[in-house]
């Protein structure tokens, strides 16, 4: 079957009625790749999310627990909002567990149950990797609907990264008032 999907990775696929959507098929197809990797990417960090969800034992699992079925849930429509950008471009969303290990840019260790910080890493990694995919998609391609799909993308991800940071920060001192809110008389 590999020989005939057009996942943005096999440039001779032909689509039978391609998109006239004013995006050369060298264009889609690249961007297709790159939507891609950011599906196999989303796929990567949902499972490590899911084992992390399905293994937190100690203090705070029953808000990590919640936590983490939140970012997993939100991952899945992420998914799903990449997968059918590569369609609308006439291209298909991979789907299956090798290609997600093939093609994501984030690094998979087998057989651990990732940490917070593990996952945290992750979340940044996968925002670097969409602000340099979106400024691609923009610069190179002038491809605006991917743009600002993965820059929605991205802000989600800085949400989930910054609510797993809060873990790691310290509680703030009760009676302090930061200087930024106090005003000159």
């Amino acid at each position: 079957m590999d020989g005939n999907r057009n996942d943005g990775h096999n440039p001779n696929m032909q689509v039978v009625i391609q998109p006239n959507i004013g995006l050369d098929s060298d264009v889609r197809l690249a961007v297709v790749a790159i939507l891609n990797n950011s599906l196999a990417n989303e796929a990567v960090l949902t499972q490590k999310i899911r084992c992390s969800h399905w293994n937190i034992s100690g203090a705070g699992f029953f808000e990590l627990h919640i936590l983490f079925n939140s970012q997993y849930e939100q991952l899945n429509a992420i998914s799903d909002e990449i997968a059918e950008r590569a369609r609308m471009l006439g291209g298909i969303a991979i789907g299956s567990l090798q290609e997600f290990i093939k093609f994501t840019r984030l690094e998979e260790k087998s057989g651990e149950i990732p940490e917070i910080i593990d996952i945290l890493a992750d979340h940044e990694s996968i925002i670097r990797f969409l602000r340099e995919d979106a400024k691609k998609c923009t610069d190179e391609f002038e491809d605006e609907g991917t743009f600002e799909l993965l820059i929605g993308i991205l802000r989600l991800h800085e949400k989930m990264a910054w609510m797993l940071r809060s873990y790691f920060e310290n509680e703030p001192v009760p009676n302090e008032i930061p200087k930024r809110i106090i005003k000159n008389e």
